[in-house]
């Protein structure tokens, strides 16, 4: 007997006979010749209230489903009829219960007849007030019949949801829930369960916008077993005060469909278009855009594209809190494209796999096409390890093709004749900030400093976990102290006094460098030093250190905290943990994947900042954002914040006897221990600013530094946060640039109000007097400056000893060093042979007696330009890389390098340069920098295979 399906679409409400909204109770029965009830459907607007002159759709329920199946031969009719109720105590008026009977109206149809099946009108039908009551729409056609029981595999995807109107004004919460439900049919078991539910990961919706459904929960992908039609419940609700709205919370409705997947019928099946569905005020709600397919029984292939990841460390995938893809992705850098894919072969049959899957990704518009890495074993989708990259077809796109801008990938898989559908990807590239590194390499008793080559090493390993571009010279940029390129300390990093020790030294010897605070400054020792940690920060003056062998653990870590990361939780000991890190058990989160090599790291491998995992590390998916913004952050402030150092506003005269510093502000410093004991370190005025904070504000923890007179008249303050990040600390530092009070008398520290220590001000600036060098004649320009300079006074508490450094710079400003700090004595030996050259030389010898400062200075005096010098990679090729450092400019980069292939000079410039370019043969390939002087550094690089790029050893023949 033919199978019969009625889908009951709308019903439009004429009148309803009350004068405002009521309940009404819809009753439909299909019969046939007999009077035999084939089936029944019933519909309430979901215990709501209706109006006149509007029509609903009949979107059912589980339990009163709109499509209703039977057999029959021959003809059937339907009848509706409807009542309706104004008490809000009776949701289902019916025969029984009802003020107004809405009337009764039927339609007959013959399934024999295809004339007579199709789109259906059932009324209008009759009020018992003789007016037009309810029209009910809906379709009757035939369901083929299967010859025998059926047991079929359906691969059912959801794609897309059009979110059209949610009724909540601004943004809000919107909910989706898909449901199955079918009867055993067949040998196939009943199904009646949630597929999946879908909430933009938490986040709110807006009206009008298209939202994937790739990050539904658990999955957007599924394989049912059907022996007959199935109906697929789908319904949405909205509300602002919680992320998952539905039937059991305030809630708006924005509509429901149901509607029928029959493998059976292969009209059910293919791309689906379910809405759009209306909303509670009877608009249009939303749209959802879905796919569903009958596969094989036996071990043909079916590839469907499940979802496609664009990562290049670390990406979001299948995370209930964020969307699919919603990490940054940095232009120059190197990025996989991994495809995740269903086989469409049951798992009975040979575990579902199937070998030799390949494809093809396009990047469209930019003519770049490419194949996988590799082709791979398809499987079922739920088999998948994300941690294995065979198990996911990969297309590598390559740095140099990444350009900022949006870029649309399209990928499909084939194998065996067979190809996957087709999926679109658009992601965007940003263009990311350089980071500027200042170079100190430093000495450690009798262990020597690294080479420059060990330093520049571990620093180009950065952008393997750091979001920036992976040449180099596109992303790092680096800077140097003439003069104070390698420093010694006798510090015992072996303690926790003695790393802070040594950071206070690369504090003094930074000096007024800060003043533009986008340059950070990261001091390495040798692989055999003895360290309590692995090295240390001091976020708030931009100076940090590690040791060379950890450029993980070290390096990246440390530099970290000079870009305001806190450390993630995990490991022992720490303190200083991110609140907000997800997730909290430290580990990156999501499964990390290096493109270059490639390999993955798990996702529970530990994060970068946390102190698990040290070399394995890898940066989580938290950090990968914070570092991209706090990197943009960073470099915005070269253009805001660069200003001249205090030699361009200072006399260009010597002066031999001590004057007060003229700088606006002063520096205050100090630690904090465990037991709220206050040790200050000696201040002094300065040129440089208030800090701008990458991070979190100073303002929450509490603690102030304020200058105050006798009386307690605050004069000045300004948050600290003393900050203990390691349980082994006993003190934490804190520090703040204040403006500069002539009248204070007391600097204090306080917490939430209360003093925990203070610090007296002297009346008056110390006093100095120069005694060496006072006269130009004995400066000797091309060796050894010898300072020598006296205290007047300084032996009691109103006039203390002096603190006191050396400052290098000239009458332009453009140059600040601070080659000598925290001295003692009365006397500093300057080598002038590195430093930068200029007609108008200064040195001042700064003086604080805690609080107040002056300074003297010898005459002006001329040193003639230096040379740049070159920074180079590796260079085994292919791609080469070099930097350019000028004393007197600083990094020469762009357009300041040029190459030179065989004596002739290269069209390309800039720090990389490809050596296969020239193309087949022996090559010699040199690097030049050219500062705005015109003065140049030429390096010969050796002789590379122009067909592979590679260096060649010394002895291959030309």
């Amino acid at each position: 007997m033919p199978r019969t399906r009625v889908t009951f679409g709308d019903v439009y409400v004429l009148e309803d006979e009350e004068a405002g909204d009521t309940h009404l109770g819809l009753y439909a029965t299909v019969t046939d010749e007999g009077g035999t009830q084939l089936a029944a459907f019933r519909w309430n607007y979901r215990n709501g209230e209706v109006e006149d002159n509007f029509d609903y759709q009949l979107d059912g329920d589980p339990v009163d489903p709109s499509v209703v199946d039977f057999e029959l031969t021959g003809l059937a009719t339907i009848t509706v009829k409807a009542y309706a109720a104004a008490d809000d105590d009776n949701p289902w008026p019916d025969e029984g219960e009802h003020e107004n009977f809405l009337g009764e109206a039927s339609v007959v149809f013959d399934n024999r007849e295809p004339s007579s099946l199709g789109g259906l009108l059932i009324g209008p039908t009759t009020t018992d007030n003789a007016n037009q009551g309810i029209v009910v729409t809906a379709t009757a056609e035939l369901v083929p019949t299967p010859p025998e029981p059926r047991r079929d595999r359906v691969r059912i995807v959801f794609n897309d949801i059009l979110v059209m109107n949610h009724e909540q004004g601004d943004d809000t919460h919107v909910a989706l829930y898909v449901n199955a439900h079918a009867a055993a049919e067949g040998t196939a078991d009943p199904i009646d369960q949630e597929l999946f539910r879908w909430n933009n990961s938490g986040d709110f919706v807006d009206d009008e916008r298209l939202y994937p459904l790739s990050h539904g929960t658990p999955t957007t992908t599924f394989t049912l077993v059907l022996g007959g039609p199935t109906r697929i419940l789908m319904e949405a609700y909205a509300n602002d005060d919680t992320a998952w709205p539905g039937p059991d919370t305030e809630y708006t409705f924005l509509g429901r469909s149901m509607f029928v997947i029959d493998p059976n019928d292969d009209r059910t099946l293919g791309s689906i278009l379910v809405g759009p569905c209306r909303n509670a005020d009877k608009h249009h709600g939303f749209m959802v855009t879905m796919s569903a397919e009958r596969l094989p029984l036996d071990a043909t292939p079916n590839l469907q594209i499940t979802g496609v990841e664009v990562t290049q460390a670390i990406q979001t995938l299948n995370l209930p809190t964020l969307p699919d893809n919603a990490l940054t992705l940095v232009a120059g850098k190197a990025t996989l494209v991994r495809v995740y894919l269903d086989s469409g072969i049951a798992v009975e049959n040979n575990g579902g796999t199937v070998a030799g899957v390949t494809g093809t990704l396009t990047m469209r518009g930019t003519g770049f096409t490419t194949g996988p890495l590799e082709s791979i074993t398809a499987m079922p989708v739920d088999r998948i390890d994300r941690t294995i990259l065979g198990h996911t077809l990969n297309f590598l796109v390559p740095a140099e093709r990444v350009a900022a801008g949006h870029a649309t990938f399209v990928v499909q898989a084939t194998v065996a004749g067979t190809t996957s559908n087709p999926v679109e990807t658009a992601v965007e590239f940003v263009s990311q900030e350089r980071l500027n590194i200042v170079i100190v390499r430093a000495g450690v008793g009798s262990i020597p400093a690294p080479s420059e080559a060990d330093y520049l090493a571990v620093a180009r390993t950065l952008p393997a976990r750091y979001p920036i571009a992976d040449s180099t010279p596109a992303s790092l940029v680096f800077w140097d102290l003439p003069g104070s390129q390698t420093i010694h300390t006798g510090q015992n990093l072996n303690t926790e006094d003695g790393m802070t020790a040594f950071l206070d030294e690369l504090e003094d010897l930074y000096g007024e460098n800060d003043i533009s605070e986008f340059k950070l400054l990261v001091a390495m020792v040798d692989a055999s030093v003895p360290v309590a940690r692995t090295g240390k920060a001091r976020p708030a003056e931009h100076v940090a250190f590690c040791r060379q062998d950890f450029p993980v653990a070290g390096f990246a870590h440390e530099l970290g905290h000079l870009l305001s990361l806190s450390h993630a939780p995990c490991g022992s000991g720490i303190e200083d943990l991110e609140p907000d890190y997800a997730p909290g058990d430290g580990s990156i989160g999501q499964v990390g994947v290096d493109p270059r090599v490639p390999r993955t790291y798990p996702a529970t491998t530990g994060d970068l900042m946390s102190y698990c995992d040290g070399e394995n590390g890898w940066v989580g998916y938290f950090h990968w954002e914070r570092l991209h913004f706090r990197i943009q952050s960073l470099g915005q402030r070269r253009e805001r914040r660069v200003a001249a150092s205090p030699f361009g506003v200072l006399p260009r005269t010597g002066i031999p006897a001590s004057r007060p510093f003229p700088g606006p502000y002063v520096a205050i410093r100090g630690y904090l221990s465990r037991a709220d004991a206050v040790r200050w370190r000696p201040s002094e005025r300065t040129f440089a600013p208030p800090s701008e904070p990458l991070g979190a504000e100073a303002a929450g923890s509490g603690y102030t530094v304020s200058l105050e007179t006798t009386d307690g008249r605050v004069l000045g303050s300004a948050p600290v946060d003393p900050r203990f990040l390691y349980a082994a600390e006993e003190e934490a530092s804190f520090g703040a640039r204040l403006p500069y009070e002539p009248d204070a008398e007391r600097v204090v520290l306080r917490r939430d109000g209360t003093e925990l220590g203070a610090l007296c001000v002297p009346p008056h600036p110390p006093v100095i007097a120069l005694l060496a060098p006072n006269s130009v004649a004995q400066i000797d320009t091309e060796g050894v400056l010898h300072l020598r300079w006296r205290q007047i006074g300084g032996g009691t508490e109103a006039d203390p000893p002096a603190t006191c450094s050396v400052r290098f710079g000239n009458a332009d400003g453009t140059v600040a060093l601070r080659p000598g700090a925290n001295l003692t004595g009365g006397s500093f030996d300057l080598d002038l042979r590195p430093l930068p050259g200029h007609d108008h030389c200064l040195v001042q010898v700064i003086a604080t007696n805690g609080y107040h400062t002056s300074y003297v200075q010898p005459p002006p005096f001329a040193l003639p330009s230096r040379p740049p010098r070159l920074l180079l990679g590796a260079n085994d090729g292919p791609l080469l890389r070099a930097q350019g450092l000028s004393p007197q400019h600083g990094p020469l980069l762009d357009a300041a390098l040029t190459w030179s292939v065989d004596g002739t000079p290269a069209t390309t410039t800039g720090g990389t340069f490809d050596a296969r370019s020239p193309g087949p043969g022996t090559h010699a390939v040199a690097v030049h920098a050219t500062d705005p002087d015109g003065l140049t550094a030429t390096q010969a690089l050796g002789s590379y295979d122009g067909t592979t790029g590679l260096l060649l050893p010394p002895d291959h023949p030309a």
